[in-house]
């Protein structure tokens, strides 16, 4: 099936949580080359300071760091005794539904600086004391958290990778674009609002996001059109027109380039 690529979907359930720890500092607590084999560890650093130790490295840990580390490395670690860390763990494992994802996610860094301490703090901590609490739903609930940490573990990676400033500016675009999908914004208009040059815009936006602002558009589009035709409460025309086409046929060939089928073929009934 044709279509455009989306990039760095990662693709994944979390299939089991182990365990979920919640540490108040102390000033005599390390780790001496531990190894979990079967499950992910993440961790954040809610108070404090530590230092870990893996792949030959030596880290600083300080308030708001987060922590992620892939099956299989070994590390050490030991608290600042001046100033121990407080923080939170999360052992797990995950389904992967392709093998992109699962490198994706092994090629980490194990240390990120979050740019949003605060509502991570606060996924962390509801996540705690909804493992603690166990009422009915609870592992719902969890991995629903877990997934929400795991999202915004992948944007500080992004934002590491391209630049807070670039992918911030991008980002803003993008989200315009969604609100206003109806909507056609030129190139120019888009640049200027992220306060890029056309040129520089148009190589930032292709490289975040993978494809083009125009393209993207037209992705958004043709999956809201799909959706409505799903749900059996629009026939071709009037999903056409409900996404911001006015020509027919041409919303039909794009349709089926971008989804490999016409849109007749998700027609209910």
């Amino acid at each position: 099936m044709s279509g455009i690529h989306v990039q760095n979907d990662y693709d994944f359930n979390i299939l089991y949580i182990e365990h979920i720890n919640e540490r108040e500092p102390d000033p005599h607590w390390k780790l001496d080359g531990i190894v979990n084999l079967n499950t992910y560890i993440i961790a954040y650093c809610s108070d404090g300071e530590a230092v870990y130790k893996f792949q030959n490295e030596e880290m600083h840990i300080k308030k708001g760091d987060l922590l992620f580390f892939p099956k299989g490395l070994k590390r050490s670690a030991r608290s600042i005794p001046e100033n121990p860390w407080a923080f939170y763990s999360i052992s797990f494992d995950i389904q992967f539904h392709n093998d992109n994802a699962r490198k994706q996610l092994d090629q980490f860094e194990n240390v990120i600086r979050s740019t949003h301490p605060y509502k991570l703090q606060s996924l962390f901590a509801e996540l705690s004391l909804v493992w603690s609490g166990k009422r009915s739903g609870f592992t719902i609930k969890c991995k629903s958290i877990l997934m929400d940490i795991l999202y915004q573990i992948i944007k500080e990676q992004d934002r590491t990778i391209h630049g807070a400033a670039h992918y911030t500016a991008i980002e803003k675009t993008a989200s315009l674009i969604l609100s206003n999908y109806k909507e056609d914004f030129s190139i120019d208009e888009l640049a200027n609002l992220s306060g890029l040059s056309s040129s520089h815009f148009r190589l930032l936006f292709k490289k975040i996001l993978g494809m083009t602002a125009v393209q993207y558009q037209n992705h958004i589009r043709i999956n809201k059109a799909k959706d409505l035709l799903l749900s059996g409460d629009c026939n071709v025309t009037e999903a056409a027109l409900s996404v911001g086409f006015q020509d027919i046929y041409y919303f039909s060939r794009l349709f089926k380039k971008l989804t490999g089928e016409s849109p007749s073929h998700y027609l209910k009934g």
